[in-house]
């Protein structure tokens, strides 16, 4: 009788749509995934649905689920938006999420557990800490406080959780540990990445992992919490509130640019700053990173090449 065969898998650290782009490529090229999401928001459906039921916002998570689903039809489901009335704003999945999580007695983990299930995820997707918390942020002149303000702010110098170094979640570190592959991004810095790298816990779970940790640059400056930052910034950023953090490889677009509002990033600027810099073409064509490049360069990372 032959061996089993030993199961690949990776870890994608962030939220919103950016993460979305990693979890959509990533099963392409490893067995199972586990997504390690930010549970910061405040905006939009999530935010109410924070303040209505006190619950943790479900729109990220809900957006990590519907990236990796097999079941493209239910996950389409899901997306859908209320245009109007009392319902409007509301995403149907963010509305799912909270009625599973009822269901199986408050258990945020065992909800999303179960949606994975129903949408034939090839994995798992985590909150990176059960903690309520509220991102603040400061400039040299004013203080912010909350997700939604801070990703309007400009020249931020710092952002902070409320409560300070919340525990990260159960089966974050055990996941990281057992990653071949562990990618940071792409998305928002200050509300999407750092939100993540603050809980107690996860640098040191980058620090000691085998697996390369990889950061996937955005494409481009982003109104408000990025203007006017390129990435020679961002990873000062990320090191200026994380000392020590670990990065191996750095994956930047190299290529046509994108169409969005804002100065596109060039990834020669990481030269030197990281002991590994890829650059390609990662463009989808109009604004975010194309999945099948991101798959192709992950491929190339697990072969060692």
């Amino acid at each position: 009788m032959s061996a089993p065969t030993r199961r690949t898998s990776a870890v994608a650290i962030g939220g919103g749509h950016g993460l979305a782009r990693t979890l959509a490529a990533l099963p392409e090229v490893v067995d199972e995934v586990t997504a390690v999401v930010t549970v910061a928001d405040d905006g939009g459906s999530s935010g109410r649905l924070r303040r209505d039921l006190g619950v943790l916002p479900p729109g990220d998570l809900r957006m990590a689920v519907t990236a990796m689903a097999r079941q493209r039809q239910l996950a389409r489901l899901l997306q859908y938006r209320f245009p109007r009335g009392e319902l409007g704003g509301h995403s149907l999945g963010n509305l799912v999420l909270v009625a599973l999580q009822d269901l199986v007695g408050g258990d945020l983990q065992a909800a999303l557990d179960e949606l994975c299930r129903v949408l034939e995820v090839p994995g798992r997707v985590l909150p990176c800490t059960t903690t309520p918390v509220v991102l603040h942020g400061s400039t040299d002149d004013v203080e912010v406080r909350g997700q939604a303000a801070v990703a309007s702010t400009p020249r931020l110098r710092r952002v902070w959780l409320e409560p300070d170094a919340p525990l990260a979640a159960p089966d974050v570190g055990p996941a990281i540990a057992a990653a071949e592959l562990v990618v940071l991004g792409p998305g928002s810095l200050f509300t999407s990445l750092l939100p993540n790298l603050l809980v107690d816990g996860v640098a040191a779970a980058l620090a000691t992992t085998a697996a390369p940790v990889v950061l996937v640059a955005n494409l481009r400056e982003q109104p408000g919490e990025t203007e006017g930052l390129g990435l020679r910034d961002h990873l000062d950023a990320l090191r200026a509130h994380v000392p020590n953090l670990r990065i191996d490889v750095c994956v930047a677009h190299d290529g046509p640019p994108p169409k969005g509002v804002g100065e596109p990033l060039r990834g020669d600027e990481l030269r030197g700053q990281v002991a590994r810099v890829v650059t390609t073409d990662l463009l989808d064509g109009a604004d975010g990173h194309d999945p099948r490049a991101l798959a192709a360069v992950f491929a190339d990372l697990l072969a060692g090449r």
